[in-house]
């Protein structure tokens, strides 16, 4: 018999002792597979975060939930400080997976009456979401996605049916609608569109109690979450300004491009063709039955809303502002990929087919080998323990550097990449990192000249000129071992000044010949081989370490090349090479080698000139 229009007059359906049994293992098994694969190390990907959450550093306005968790993680005493910091990750992922199975669960008995098939679905719809290479390899790093995921599936299970005029459903509503904001704008502004979208297909409009209720629940919790940042200013550390500064400031992006894969792009790659058909016809069905309406139009919606955002600056070091979009349209494929299934099922077994009721059980065992699938691959991708590249890059940019050496930073990724090493390991406490994008902002400013007074000509430059002169950094130089990254639209006398030396150039207080460089440069190779061969694992490739290597490859081969050093500039592009045999830059430095046989190279157009 089917069920009633009228969700509010069923009595609830009847369970089957395995509904609690897959539940707990719908939250153990995401949980217990993620912290074997936590990362132990710092990654690229995970800098931002962790300098927000372990610094207390604001940064863009998001990420405060992440933030006060990881504080109160740190204070587990088992690990390192980063390992406490990515378990924030895993039990937002586990947390993931627990909601799936209850919104999939909800789903399937509003669709029809299997206790026995219902648990099995639901658990496999969270297992093969949040084991995916997607899920894991956000919920394996510090500060990923997975928190700003949970918050948004948890606003989806506060409604039962209808809330009618119950005002506590709506102060929770306003609260997840919070948190998931401040963890991620984009996760609450979808979630937001989820819950009016739900609204509209149930026809349940609230009034006025119903909506003052909402913005209470949201601002009790958002002042909640806002109070660390609020006490923040009177801790001591001279970089307490610099998230709100650098997320304005026009930083130059160390980066290589990275394509921003879409929900069903990576549901194609990561599960088949097959799933997507049952996860389409799933979502069809259920916008289509009126009993399951409600629940499938936010998912839906997840959907259309990782599609239509438009792509951002993703890349292989900066963390994906979208991540947590594309974690909910995935959760919500998964979830209409169940429905759909189910509905298979029980078409078949009411079919008067041969062997139609083993062809339904087979779909059901055929979904939980896409668990299997998903699982193996994911253990290659997402498995943080073996991977120490960027560590080894950290360990060799600072262990080379003098005492009291200054860097002026560009790239917003070495900048993060430096602070949160000193957050975690507390390494080189008297290497002082500038952010020369900030170097004319005042707070900044202040700090730093308190550090090191030889600044202050630097920073005058910089307000007047907006670019370093050869004085200014003549004369720092002489107050401080001065490391620069390369900017090729400085005066070209800067130039004779630079120094390749492991993994930075030195910029020394007066010009420098061809022999100067020769010792720097050999003690430079050693040191791109040595995180070279760590990035390149047999098992797991590095990308974002290679990335940074070869654009610093690049950048001392086309110095080298403009400043005649031939020996060196080949060099470097045999460098270049061993990362990428196809590299354009060091293509092209080749070539201008050998058209010009004589004197300095010709290098203009070899590296993008910084943004006006």
């Amino acid at each position: 018999m089917s069920p009633p229009d009228d969700l509010n007059e069923l009595p609830p359906p009847p369970r089957h002792w395995l509904d609690a049994t897959c539940a707990w293992l719908a939250l153990a098994i995401p949980l217990g597979l993620t912290l074997m694969r936590a990362s132990p190390s710092t990654q690229w990907r995970d800098d931002l975060a962790v300098v927000r959450g372990l610094g207390l550093v604001p940064f863009g306005g998001e990420g405060m939930p992440s933030t006060v968790l990881m504080q109160l993680a740190a204070l587990l005493p088992i690990g390192g400080r980063l390992l406490r910091a990515s378990l924030v990750s895993a039990v937002g992922l586990s947390l993931s997976a627990w909601f799936i199975y209850f919104l999939t669960r909800r789903a399937l008995e509003a669709n029809a009456v299997t206790p026995r098939l219902t648990p099995a679905l639901a658990l496999s719809a969270a297992l093969t979401a949040t084991l995916s290479p997607t899920w894991q390899l956000e919920g394996t790093i510090a500060g990923g996605a997975t928190l700003a995921a949970a918050l948004a599936l948890a606003g989806l299970l506060v409604r039962a049916v209808r809330v009618g005029r119950d005002l506590r459903a709506f102060i929770g509503f306003g609260a997840l609608t919070a948190l998931a904001a401040l963890e991620s704008h984009a996760a609450g502004l979808v979630l937001f569109a989820g819950l009016g979208a739900q609204l509209a297909a149930l026809r349940d409009v609230p009034d006025n109690r119903s909506l003052l209720a909402f913005g209470a629940g949201a601002l009790a919790l958002a002042a909640l979450c806002l109070v660390p940042y609020a006490v923040r200013p009177f801790a001591e550390h001279a970089w307490v300004h610099l998230g709100y500064g650098l997320s304005a400031a026009d930083a130059v992006p160390l980066d290589a491009a990275a394509v921003r894969t879409d929900a069903i792009s990576a549901w194609l790659r990561e599960i088949g063709v097959l799933s997507v058909a049952f996860a389409v016809g799933g979502a069809v069905f259920g916008v289509w039955n009126k009993r399951t309406r409600w629940i499938a139009v936010p998912l839906v919606l997840f959907v259309v809303a990782d599609l239509a955002f438009p792509a951002s600056r993703a890349g292989l070091l900066t963390t994906d502002p979208l991540a947590a979009v594309r974690l909910l349209a995935v959760s919500a494929l998964s979830i209409a990929g169940a429905l759909g299934l189910h509905t298979a099922a029980i078409a078949l077994r009411g079919a008067r087919l041969p062997f139609a009721r083993a062809a339904s059980v087979m779909l059901v065992v055929f979904n939980f080998t896409l668990v299997l699938v998903t699982g193996e691959d994911s253990s290659f991708l997402a498995d943080r323990r073996a991977q120490h590249a960027a560590e080894v890059w950290t360990d060799e940019a600072l262990g080379s550097l003098p005492p009291r050496s200054l860097l002026l930073v560009r790239s917003e990724a070495v900048a993060w990449r430096l602070w949160a090493d000193w957050v975690v390991r507390g390494e080189r406490p008297d290497v002082v990192a500038a952010p020369l994008p900030l170097l004319e902002r005042g707070s900044v400013t202040a700090r730093l000249l308190e550090l090191e007074p030889g600044l202050a000509p630097l920073v005058r430059e910089l307000a007047i000129n907006g670019q370093p002169s050869e004085y200014a950094l003549s004369t720092l130089a002489d107050a401080r071992p001065l490391f620069v990254e390369f900017d090729p639209s400085w005066e070209k006398r800067c130039f004779d000044h630079l120094v390749p030396q492991p993994l930075w150039l030195r910029f020394s207080p007066h010009a420098l010949g061809r022999s100067d460089r020769m010792a720097a440069l050999k003690r430079g190779r050693a040191a791109f081989r040595r995180v070279l061969a760590e990035a390149k694992q047999p098992t797991y490739g590095d990308a974002a370490t290679l990335s940074v290597l070869g654009v610093r490859a690049s950048e001392q081969a086309v110095l080298l090349a403009m400043l005649g050093d031939r020996l060196g500039a080949a060099a470097m592009v045999e460098d270049l090479r061993l990362l990428d045999p196809g590299n354009a830059v060091a293509a092209e430095v080749e070539r201008r080698l050998h058209e010009d046989k004589h004197g300095r190279v010709d290098v203009a157009g070899l590296l993008p000139l910084p943004a006006e």
